[in-house]
């Protein structure tokens, strides 16, 4: 213990002494040339050996004139290896490049996206480079990056000897001023909207690491200079998205520029340092900004975008009054997709006009594609359907044109392309363009995936395909969830948090610190999942924790934490001793094919998708034996732990594999197959399942492989229970998604909320929550007083049911009712039923509905019923308790809570519920009748077998 404290105290001091050194007032005596030197020194005399040496430079422009110096003092041979910012393995990197040569200088290490990984890599090969390198290594390090170092490899570092590079003042401003007026220079030719990795990132941040010691050495920098600081970390604020943090820091440098931009505009000639050109880029950024509030605040878009339009559009005017028709021409398109967004059709058609013929004078074909665009939203907005749709076709035409990494919009052409035919009774050919569009940039323009799935939604149910048209409502929440649109999702499942584009920019996280908050759903960071998160990722880092068995009730979350906390959380938690690779499954019809897919997909070393699935089917074609397949995949994951790697099996929803298999002997594989898994040192296996179905794993108990779990698979090592929330958690849950969704609720109504969600019990259901939620958010309830006209929270509930029974379609609204209130009886209890006994109680029903009201009959098929019952699970209101894909006549059926058969009873229709006591009657009378059937058959009996001994003892006595 007191060595742990020795060992870490030490770490400490160093990351100590690097930070005093950092904050100094002055800069270091020595100069670059000593290091250099002594640099120089260390090579030569390291030659034949391995030496490791930390090169502590702050300055990327520095490093190269460094390097160009070093080559003329020392006869070494050194070869330069720069790190990719994908690279996760030192050790391997270098190997690669081991092959004769006198000295190694390896840069890149602090634009590695994910450098703790590689550190703890490094850290654990150590022993590695000392055994197969006889040569000097030469690492270039920031002070970040050497911090990190001292404090994830700690072992690695001590090996090291550090030499410290610094800058004079006059570079270090000749430099910042060298590397801001590329910044701008970049904004000025780039083809690009982004700001990013290609846009300067690097550079980006070595600026303000030189605004940073030049603040600490009191050095006071010119204006000019001082505003172009200021515009270089406004674009790194934007790429944190810190919006209002860059709006802040562009408006300090647009002061500058516009002071001095008068005199610029007499001016003939504009240089890119001319003010009134930065002061146009300004204007620009200023307006991305609004751009993007609009686009992510729904309640204030309009504001923000009428803010973003004032902006672009005096970017415009000045950019045409210094007779910059170019920068024009690359500028214009964002005020189309402003007033697009505003629809301004009279000023979108004429700008749209000017676009295009700047466009086309410049050749470029995307932002023409984009002009058509505008132009056929103009003609769709007043129903000029085949002008639409020609300025569709030359849009897609255009588009075409265009690599495939710039045609963003060709899902948004699709689509109104698809409108356009649809309303000139082009039926076939608008559903394949929708189908197209769907299928495009779905996941980086979420608003363009969610306004096509809004037209497929429409078309389904137009042409009563209610299937399709309740996935694709399905499908909108999901998206609206995971791009933080929508705070509740009602019955769906919850999935990982994603960050949009926005159509102009691309913002790419660099803060790894943050990814966590990024990528897990704010529904599971901001309530007590989190808490099972951090708890189950423990369980998993340890050695003693081979098998977790996550288990709850139906509705209360598993699923949720599964994909939307653990499976993110796994990806992103490196700092153990290995990778972590998580592998989820949860289709089980052929779970083995489907788990040696995902295994091939996480290793496939850069092959795509359709290499693999030929490799696959390959394999299987040679050998069909699933059993051969199964051996594969245990070899394969043996070599990960020879790879250092931690594979973390997940089967979630597993009462599913229960159902498809459903006799012993058929689900004897699949545990034979866990028992080899556990036995593997790096593999950790999760089994995630409802709560009534925990007693099929004791099968597992028997099976010898077990043995490394002592055959109790139930034990509480192993089980991990699911809960409700609390009262207070709710509150803050419901809080922080309304906030977060930009549709905040009033607090007096958030504790009226949840005091009528856990009246009952004291807890509140997950699941309730979010339907209750989803509602509140249809009906537009943000306050107290809103909610107070409604009868109470089950009134919403009941709101959601008639919801989901509309998404059934018109025409099979009764029969939806009918099966609804056959899972519940006439005192409010929900019902546990089979498929055959509802249909068969339907059609009973029906047959005497019809016949005592000729004019309203009512048709019952099969497919209608399918239907039905697909869409009532897939809504979350009732639970499939059992699905033989064999023998589909068996499934049974029940609403996922009691208060559900309360809300049905209550709102039956007394016709319907006279013929449902009727049937009920029926079946009494049948059952009485059966049981005196069965009495007679009794005395029957009794009778014959007294005649039996009767005649038999007459024959004894005769």
């Amino acid at each position: 213990m007191n060595d742990e404290f020795g060992e870490n105290k030490k770490k400490v001091e160093k990351i100590q002494a690097i930070q005093k050194i950092a904050i100094n007032k002055t800069l270091p005596s020595f100069t670059p040339n000593s290091s250099l030197e002594e640099l120089a020194w260390t090579l030569e005399a390291s030659q034949g050996e391995f030496r490791l040496i930390l090169a502590r430079c702050n300055y990327l422009r520095l490093r190269s004139r460094l390097l160009r110096k070093l080559q003329k003092l020392t006869t070494t041979n050194i070869q330069l290896l720069t790190l990719k910012k994908t690279d996760n393995s030192l050790y391997k990197k270098i190997f690669r490049y081991s092959q004769h040569k006198d000295a190694l200088m390896v840069w890149g290490l602090e634009s590695v996206q994910d450098l703790e990984k590689l550190l703890i890599a490094t850290n654990q090969v150590r022993e590695e480079f000392r055994k197969n390198f006889n040569f000097p290594v030469v690492l270039w390090v920031t002070d970040d990056v050497l911090a990190k170092i001292i404090r994830i490899a700690s072992d690695f570092e001590s090996w090291t000897t550090t030499i410290e590079f610094r800058i004079s003042t006059d570079e270090l401003i000749q430099t910042l001023q060298h590397d801001t007026d590329a910044i701008f220079n970049i904004a000025l030719v780039s083809d690009k909207y982004s700001i990013g990795w290609q846009m300067g990132y690097l550079r980006r941040s070595q600026i303000i690491r030189f605004y940073q010691d030049s603040q600490l050495i009191f050095q006071q920098l010119e204006p000019g200079l001082q505003a172009s600081v200021y515009f270089a970390m406004g674009q790194d604020a934007y790429l944190k998205n810190q919006i209002d943090t860059a709006l802040d820091f562009y408006q300090k440098s647009l002061e500058h520029w516009v002071l001095n931009i008068e005199d610029d505009k007499v001016s003939l000639i504009h240089t890119p340092k001319s003010p009134i050109l930065r002061a146009g880029i300004l204007l620009f950024y200023i307006g991305l900004c609004y751009f993007q509030k609009g686009e992510e605040n729904v309640k204030k878009s309009r504001d923000y975008l009428l803010q973003a339009k004032s902006y672009f559009q005096q970017c415009i005017t000045i950019f045409t009054e210094a007779n910059q028709l170019n920068l024009v021409t690359k500028f214009i398109n964002p005020l189309g997709e402003v007033l697009q967004r505003l629809k301004a059709w009279d000023d979108l058609q004429s700008l749209a006009k000017t676009a295009l013929d700047l466009q086309k004078l410049y050749s470029n074909p995307t932002r023409v594609a984009r002009a058509y665009g505008f132009l056929a939203e103009v003609a769709i907005s007043r129903e000029l359907w085949l002008e639409a749709k020609q300025n569709i076709y030359q849009a897609l035409h255009y588009g075409a044109k265009s690599s495939p990494s710039k045609q963003q919009n060709q899902g948004l052409y699709l689509l109104l392309l698809a409108e356009a035919e649809l309303n000139l009774g082009q039926i076939q050919l608008a559903e394949k363009h929708l189908q197209l569009a769907q299928n495009i940039n779905s996941e980086e323009y979420p608003q363009q995936y969610i306004r096509i799935l809004q037209k497929l939604r429409s078309h389904y149910w137009h042409k009563h395909d209610y299937l399709e048209a309740f996935r694709a409502k399905q499908e909108i929440r999901s998206i609206e969830q995971q791009y933080g649109f929508r705070a509740f999702i009602g019955a769906g499942k919850i999935q990982p948090y994603r960050k949009h584009r926005i159509s102009l920019t691309q913002i790419i996280e660099t803060d790894n610190n943050n990814l966590l908050q990024v990528n897990i759903a704010k529904e599971i960071t901001a309530s007590r999942r989190k808490n099972d998160v951090e708890k189950l990722l423990e369980r998993i880092a340890r050695l003693d924790y081979k098998l977790i068995v996550i288990h709850g009730y139906s509705g209360v979350g598993k699923t949720s934490l599964v994909q939307a906390g653990l499976v993110p959380a796994l990806k992103l938690n490196q700092k153990n001793t290995c990778e972590i690779i998580p592998i989820l499954i949860n289709f089980y019809p052929n779970w083995v094919n489907e788990l040696e897919k995902k295994i091939a997909v996480e290793f496939n070393e850069g092959k795509s998708q359709q290499v693999i699935n030929k490799e696959l089917l390959s394999n299987h074609l040679f050998n069909s034996n699933y059993l051969y397949s199964l051996e594969n995949i245990l070899k394969k994951l043996q070599e990960c732990h020879q790879n250092n790697l931690r594979i973390v099996l997940i089967f979630d929803e597993f009462e599913e594999f229960i159902f498809t298999y459903n006799t012993r002997y058929l689900r004897q594989h699949f545990f034979d197959f866990l028992g080899k898994c556990l036995n593997i040192l790096n593999v950790k296996v999760i089994l995630s399942l409802r709560q009534e179905y925990l007693h099929y794993l004791l099968e597992c108990n028997h099976i010898p492989s077990m043995d490394i779990i002592n055959h109790d698979i139930l034990c509480k090592n192993i089980l991990y229970e699911i809960g409700n929330f609390t009262p207070d958690e709710a509150k803050s849950l419901i809080k922080c998604l309304s906030e977060h969704s930009n549709y905040p609720l009033e607090t007096k109504l958030i504790e009226k909320l949840v005091e009528d969600l856990s009246a009952k019990f004291g807890e509140v259901r997950p699941i309730e929550l979010q339907i209750v939620g989803a509602q509140l958010q249809t009906e537009k309830i943000t306050t107290l007083a809103q909610y107070q006209q409604y009868e109470n929270h089950k009134q919403l509930v009941n709101l959601y049911l008639q919801e989901v029974v509309k998404d059934c379609g018109q025409e099979n609204q009764q029969i939806a009712e009918m099966i609804l209130d056959l899972l519940a009886d006439e005192k409010g209890i929900r019902l546990i039923k089979k498929r055959s006994e509802l249909i068969r109680d339907l059609k009973l029903i029906v047959t005497q509905n019809n016949q005592s009201q000729e004019n309203s009959k009512i048709n019952i098929e099969d497919t209608k019923i399918d239907l039905i019952f697909q869409i009532f699970v897939a809504s979350g209101i009732v639970v499939l308790i059992s699905n033989n894909l064999d023998d589909r006549i068996d499934d049974q059926y029940q609403l996922v809570h009691d208060y559900l058969a309360g809300f049905i009873q209550k709102q039956q229709r007394p016709k319907l519920h006279d013929l449902i006591n009727q049937l009920n009657q029926e079946k009494q009378q049948d059952k009485n009748i059966l049981n005196h059937l069965n009495n007679l058959n009794s005395f029957y009996k009794i009778a014959l077998m007294m005649t039996y001994f009767i005649i038999l003892g007459l024959l004894i006595l005769r």
